[in-house]
């Protein structure tokens, strides 16, 4: 069932890369390059995507456009960030002493977009519908914990109580990511999928639905009784114009005013636009290269040091994402992951090393696979240059892509008939969460993690003092590194730009953006 259940979370962060471009820092220029000033409403954000939403029950939507759009729409209990929780649907979350209850305390006089107010019911009735896993819900993990479930109980109408079977030291950021639903729209049906209350307009967030139209738009518009910050958009436009080069014409023609940034060239050309604002910002992913261990040309471990050895991680980075799009990765960990250390040392090129390495271990003369995900980001150019620094030691790479569904097929396997492949995961927040997944078996199988690393994130999910945890995830970096269990690229950045009239789009550097939309405002 576990597998089952963190299987729609890792399709979710995967999916996040699409977004991919960078963001934190922004500025304002005036110079050579795209216009935003044209025909986009006067008081609205209009945000290009590849695809409307395929439900506008936010439980539901498993792609990352998906989040993109529904986000102003439905909110969450709260959002636990690198410093600080900030708390949306609920006032509080207080754990107690022994880690196993989790209290609940929704801000009072909260409404869903039809007038009806949110209660500790709606809580208690979306609980059952993740705890159903023919819903196939993103938030079924929230249910349980280590397979066991958990106990759901209404104190009062503004309060809830979560009993865990065991401790879970992830399960506070998990709890908070979970999206109400309402439970009169659904009659009390936790049958989510079929109903049809999921193309309603009800929701919970500072935007309501205006219009839907399946395949081209989604507009929303403020929702006058929101419990926070008052909107201060009129509206929220999201059009499908699925290609990059569509979009750049445009947002210069001033049919949108914000543009996702995916390649290093449009970086360079919008940074210094007339009337725009560039921002970027960690991502929160780790796009990594990863040795099968099912294939016996691995069985001799220093033909694994020969590789690590051989790559010129600089190269790559610089080479396949730019300048902007990405910072060289030291660790198993995202730079927006938890307890991310930074004084790691990641991998160094010893190309001598490596070609007495590859000898040695009968790695060198050899002809080696390679697969890459065609639909991500930088996976061919990165798996180009790999192909190139290998043949410093006289490995031969051939290298193949593929199309997403068939390279998961291929990769969350025990396939032993290639060497490599290139990967990415969503990593920010939690390590317990989509971190700790790829290395014990549930996506990862054929990562070769020791068991001293296993017990190691199993003793840090147990454990709820955070300096403790701290320490542990620390060494578990470290040890990632000193038994090249895999080799970490890059932490790719997420890039827009927009008009420079629109402010506030940098208030929370989180992906999917944006996490408040209330902060979003047209000067």
């Amino acid at each position: 069932m576990k597998k089952r259940l963190l299987s729609t979370l890792l399709v979710l962060a995967m999916a996040i890369s699409m977004l991919a471009g960078c963001g934190g820092s922004s500025d304002e220029n005036s110079g050579e390059g795209g216009s935003a000033e044209g025909t986009a409403a006067e008081n609205s954000l209009t945000i290009p995507v590849s695809a409307t939403v395929t439900s506008l029950n936010r439980l539901l939507e498993s792609m990352a456009e998906g989040w993109l759009q529904l986000a102003p729409f439905a909110d969450e209990l709260y959002y636990v960030d690198l410093d600080e929780t900030r708390y949306y649907l609920a006032e509080s979350c207080e754990v107690s002493e022994d880690g196993l209850t989790y209290t609940v305390k929704l801000r009072d006089n909260l409404k869903w977009h039809d007038g009806e107010a949110i209660t500790a019911d709606d809580i208690v009735f979306t609980m059952a519908c993740v705890a159903d896993t023919n819903n196939g819900a993103s938030f079924t993990n929230a249910a349980y914990v280590n397979e066991q479930p958990v106990q759901v109980e209404k104190v009062d109408d503004l309060t809830v109580n979560f009993i865990l079977p065991e401790v879970s030291a992830s399960y506070f950021e998990l709890l908070g990511e979970l999206i109400p639903i309402p439970e009169h729209a659904f009659d009390g049906n936790t049958d989510i999928v079929s109903a049809e209350a999921n193309l309603t307009d009800i929701g919970s967030g500072p935007y309501k639905l205006v219009e839907f139209n399946d395949g081209e738009s989604l507009v929303l518009e403020k929702f006058e009784d929101y419990y926070g910050d008052e909107p201060q958009l009129d509206q929220v436009v999201f059009r499908v114009i699925s290609d990059p080069s569509a979009q750049e014409v445009a947002y210069q023609n001033g049919e949108i005013n914000y543009l996702p940034i995916t390649t290093d060239e449009s970086a360079d050309k919008f940074r210094d636009a007339e009337n725009t604002s560039f921002y970027e910002f960690p991502e929160g992913r780790v796009n990594y290269l990863a040795w099968n261990k099912y294939c016996a040309t691995w069985e001799n471990e220093d033909a694994v040091k020969a590789l690590f050895y051989a790559l010129d991680q600089e190269e790559i980075v610089s080479g396949a994402y730019g300048e902007s799009m990405a910072e060289p990765a030291n660790t198993i960990f995202s730079n927006m992951t938890l307890f991310y250390d930074d004084s790691v040392k990641g991998y160094e090129q010893d190309l001598e090393q490596a070609k007495e390495l590859a000898e040695n271990s009968g790695l060198a003369g050899k002809t080696i696979k390679l697969y890459y995900n065609q639909d991500r980001t930088y996976m061919e150019e990165t798996a180009l240059i790999i192909q190139q620094q290998l043949q410093e030691i006289d490995v031969t790479v051939e290298v193949e892509g593929v199309e997403s569904n068939a390279f998961f097929d291929i990769v969350f396997s025990d396939q032993a008939d290639y060497e490599l492949y290139l990967n990415g995961y969503g990593a920010a927040g939690d390590p317990d969460a989509v971190v700790s997944g790829m290395y014990n078996g549930t996506w990862g199988i054929n990562v070769d993690t020791s068991q001293e690393i296993l017990d190691l994130f199993t003793q840090a999910s147990g454990t709820v003092d955070t300096d403790a945890r701290a320490g542990i995830y620390s060494e578990i970096q470290q040890k990632a590194v000193d038994q090249f269990l895999v080799y970490p690229i890059a932490y790719p950045n997420y890039c827009f730009a927009a008009s420079s009239n629109v402010q506030g789009l940098d208030y929370y550097t989180t992906t999917p953006v944006f996490e408040d939309y209330t902060k979003i405002s047209v000067k």
